[in-house]
């Protein structure tokens, strides 16, 4: 359980500023009493299975809707969406981050289905723990030195956050199925930082106020597109040189 030390002025957002985030939660509220009450029908029809992917590939978006787990985990699942769900929902909006939620709900469904191809396990997805970790590692990417209390207790800084949920993940299915678990994860980070919400995220995960870091994080890519970017800002940095050389009219001292 996390909860964050940071404490903004002004208006607090209220609770019902979030209502994807909330509608997720009532939704697995509602199915947790119906699976309690012993009716059990709807929650068949909306939990993902590898063996049954096919005949009911609506699962793909549904298993979230199903509250997986004991009352404490649905509780504490249900906490942490509204705290880290929210946030994202407040700060994309709500279309978009239903966007967000379809894709890495159905990414990580997929990564699952092709680790059980592959390793002849069968799995049953049922609640939101795909689709919230890659929210909390959306969020944690974003916000990298917020520093949180987990338990209320030991403080955390953001990004450490994030790998523990990685970690956890993982573990969380027999291996190696917990790898293909990370699918969904990595989409959300593309999705971060390359995708539609790229601008959001400075780059490098860093603040915008250390702007050496910033710089200097940004000469260590990979990205092939980047590169190009670069390569064509030097070209035309030295074409504007060349043109404004000391024979330029312009640049003569008269």
């Amino acid at each position: 359980m996390v909860r964050s030390l940071y404490r903004p002025t002004g208006r607090q957002p209220l609770p019902g500023d979030c209502p994807v985030t909330w509608a997720l939660i009532i939704a697995n509220g509602l199915t947790f009493l119906l699976g309690f009450i012993g009716s059990g029908s709807l929650q068949n029809a909306l939990v993902f299975g590898t063996a049954t992917f096919l005949q009911q590939p609506w699962t793909l978006l549904t298993y979230p809707l199903v509250a997986g787990g004991q009352i404490i985990w649905v509780l504490l699942s249900a906490y942490i969406l509204w705290l880290f769900g929210g946030s994202l929902e407040r700060a994309w909006g709500s279309r978009e981050y239903v966007v967000f939620l379809a894709l890495v709900t159905v990414t990580s469904a997929l990564g699952i289905e092709v680790g059980s191809m592959l390793t002849g396990r069968y799995v049953l997805l049922a609640g939101v723990a795909l689709p919230l970790a890659s929210i909390v590692v959306v969020w944690a990417t974003m916000n990298p030195s917020e520093v949180l209390l987990a338990y209320f207790v030991i403080p955390i800084q953001a990004r450490w956050l994030g790998l523990i949920i990685l970690v956890l993940t993982v573990f969380s299915f027999p291996p190696p199925l917990g790898i293909f678990a990370l699918a969904g994860p990595a989409v959300a980070v593309w999705f971060l930082r390359w995708g539609r919400y790229g601008q959001l995220l400075p780059r490098g995960g860093r603040s915008p106020s250390r702007g050496a870091g910033v710089r200097e994080q940004d000469r260590r890519t990979v990205n092939p597109i980047v590169w190009f970017r670069r390569w064509r800002q030097r070209r035309r940095f030295r074409r504007l040189v060349r043109t404004l050389g000391p024979d330029s009219p312009d640049q003569r001292v008269h």
